[in-house]
């Protein structure tokens, strides 16, 4: 399965990462504002209200880091995206009028 990276670009930007893939691709194109970087090889989007959120909704069913710096710029998120550094996490999917969470990728 491939993993989708989350993450700070120092412009100001959220970056999204994963190996080629095109049904992700598919997915990433349904998000407004993004933009693909092809020297870097990764989409970029504007740190709008809820664009983390929009990134995390997209890619629900799919294995997903989100770096810990970006996790800091983000109070929505504090507390329930927990280390990545550590442990692996999937996303489950976010029920109408629900919080969501997070639950170990092994289960």
């Amino acid at each position: 399965m491939a993993r989708i990276q989350v993450s700070n670009d120092p412009s100001g930007r959220v970056i999204v990462s994963f190996p080629y893939d095109p049904l992700l691709v598919e997915k990433v194109k349904t998000i407004d504002g993004r933009r693909w970087h092809p020297a870097e090889k990764h989409w970029s989007f504007p740190k709008a209200d809820g664009m983390v959120e929009k990134i995390l909704k997209v890619f629900r069913d799919k294995e997903v880091q989100i770096d810990p710096g970006l996790q800091a710029k983000f109070p929505a998120l504090k507390g329930t995206v927990p280390d990545l550094k550590t442990d692996n996490h999937s996303i489950p999917p976010l029920e109408k009028g629900g919080e969501g969470g997070f639950a170990n990728a092994g289960r």
